[in-house]
């Protein structure tokens, strides 16, 4: 197996709350049962008794008070802090009991259960004299010995080789138990090989030295699939995931002394008929079918169908319609000279595309495209940057004209992505420098989603999340193309994999990993 610092924090600690993979609801975990108050507001969650941290140490709302208040501390700057902070204040947090506690919002808050998924309960005893000296964010590093770690996971962390592996034994501790009441985890160890990229695991797998990989792209996948029944290898495919490919398009107005072509490129993006052609010339199902071999679908939006019912289903994604693109183009202005595309001043319409160099699909989507856009008569070209190059473009200098790149939701519920929409947000990719709306229909979706934020009623909020879905079907300000599918692969009889969409996706289920006998 191979690991991310997420899945490590997924195997080793627990949360309060747990959003069920598969049904998309929030179920019970640390705490057992919840009540909801004061017109939704108030959140009382009583603690499962007895549980104990994997170092023996017993967990209580003690702990839950300390983690709150590292997440919510300012000087630590936790990266989950942002989603505790609800409309410019931060939740409260009351110990009213060894195993119960009160949390108090703001305001009525939608999806409020789903702030507990994922925010792992700290051992204060571990951690309490490490915030007095200020010495917190220097703790838990490589260098600790793992009998100073301690959590509420099924796992706890046996032993590290630095670039090689990380062994993870079972928790003795672990509170969890299966319908039958046997103690879970059901794996005594798991050891994660510590690899430089998917190449590599792959060829790894191959050999037979991974029993599991998660996170396959295609090519990875049709690779491995020719070796299954051989080696007795099953392929994961779980459908589409929250990730997705896009095309970009630089509309930022904070882009000083520009070129004078790349100005003129920009000066096409801006235009809402010159988007929407350019829509209508791509061919998504072409995309879907050779660079992702079928395991992906094609995108209308960036609200993907993992996100079930947030996905507006009046919205279908476009099939390549050239003659009408060209009549969009024709009405906008635009002609044709000798095959080429020209615009009203009788400048040829020509851009670059830049993708990064260390991501195979995005170079092969790129270059579909460039044959989708020749067939408009548009003189597209293509660069391949150092990733580090390529994200300093889009986020930075903005000195790019359109960029292929992939994003994901944080959730599949509307508030996953608040970033993307919101006009101030880390990921509005195509203004970054943005402050305030450009546009009526900017300004539009920034209140749809900050309404939605508050609206407890469900279908309410499926109304406002819809209406932001066509505003931007209809404005296209970047071009969804297809969202890849959660793929993975098993050796020999390790049963129990189950995908999802959800960090930490397959390894979701790893207590309930079993191998056949």
């Amino acid at each position: 197996m191979d690991i991310s610092s997420r899945a490590v924090t997924s195997i080793t600690h627990a949360d309060l709350l747990h959003i069920n993979r598969k049904t998309d609801e929030v179920e019970p975990s640390l705490a057992k049962s919840w009540q909801v108050s004061h017109g939704g507001q108030t959140y009382t969650l009583h603690l499962r008794q007895g549980v104990r941290f994997s170092d023996g140490s017993p967990f209580t709302a003690d702990d839950v008070l300390f983690s709150f208040q590292v997440y919510l501390d300012p000087e630590l700057n936790a990266p989950q802090r942002d989603l505790l902070i609800i409309d410019g204040s931060p939740m409260r947090v009351v110990k009213m009991d060894a195993y119960t506690v009160r949390c108090d919002l703001p305001k009525p808050y939608a999806a409020a259960t789903r702030l507990f998924d994922g925010l792992a309960m700290l051992p204060r005893h571990l951690l309490e004299p490490l915030v007095r000296t200020k010495a917190l964010k220097d703790a838990w590093t490589i260098g600790t010995s793992p009998s100073q770690l301690a959590g509420l996971g099924p796992f706890r962390l046996k032993t590290y080789r630095p670039g090689q592996t990380l062994i993870f034994e079972r928790n003795p501790y672990y509170w969890k138990q299966d319908s039958a009441g046997r103690s879970l985890p059901y794996l005594d160890e798991v050891d994660f090989a510590v690899l430089p990229n998917q190449d590599a695991e792959s060829i790894r797998f191959a050999a037979g030295q991974l029993d599991f990989l998660a996170g396959l792209s295609a090519d990875s996948y049709a690779s491995l699939e020719k070796l299954s029944s051989a080696q007795s290898i099953q392929m994961i495919d779980g459908g589409p995931g929250l990730a997705f490919d896009l095309l970009l398009f630089n509309l930022n107005t904070d882009v000083a002394a520009q070129p004078q072509a790349a100005a003129r490129a920009q000066k096409w993006f801006a235009q809402e008929a010159f988007r929407q052609a350019i829509s209508l010339a791509i061919n998504r199902e072409q995309l879907v079918r050779l660079v992702f071999e079928n395991h992906a679908v094609p995108l209308v939006s960036p609200v993907t169908p993992a996100s079930r019912s947030w996905a507006d289903p009046k919205l279908q994604p476009e099939k390549q319609d050239l003659p009408r693109s060209r009549a969009v183009l024709t009405a906008g202005g635009f002609r044709w000279q000798d095959g080429s595309l020209f615009d009203s001043e009788g400048n040829r319409v020509q851009f670059t595309i830049i993708a990064s160099a260390s991501n195979r699909q995005q170079g092969e989507i790129a270059t579909l495209l460039q044959h989708n856009f020749s067939a408009l008569g548009i003189d597209s070209r293509i660069v391949s940057l150092e990733f580090r190059s390529y994200l300093q473009r889009i986020t930075q200098s903005h000195d790019f004209d359109v960029a292929v790149m992939a994003l994901s939701a944080g959730d599949s519920d509307p508030n996953g992505n608040m970033g993307l929409w919101l006009t101030d947000g880390a990921l509005h990719l195509w203004n970054l420098g943005e402050k305030q709306p450009a546009s009526a229909w900017e300004s539009e979706i920034d209140s749809l989603m900050r309404r939605q934020l508050y609206v407890t009623d469900r279908k309410e909020r499926q109304s406002l999340y819809y209406r932001v879905q066509e505003i931007y079907a209809q404005k296209l300000p970047f071009l969804s193309l297809a969202a890849p599918n959660m793929l993975g692969a098993v050796r020999g009889g390790l049963l129990g994999v189950t995908p999802s969409a959800l960090d930490p996706g397959m390894l979701d289920n790893i207590a309930s990993f079993y191998w056949k006998k």
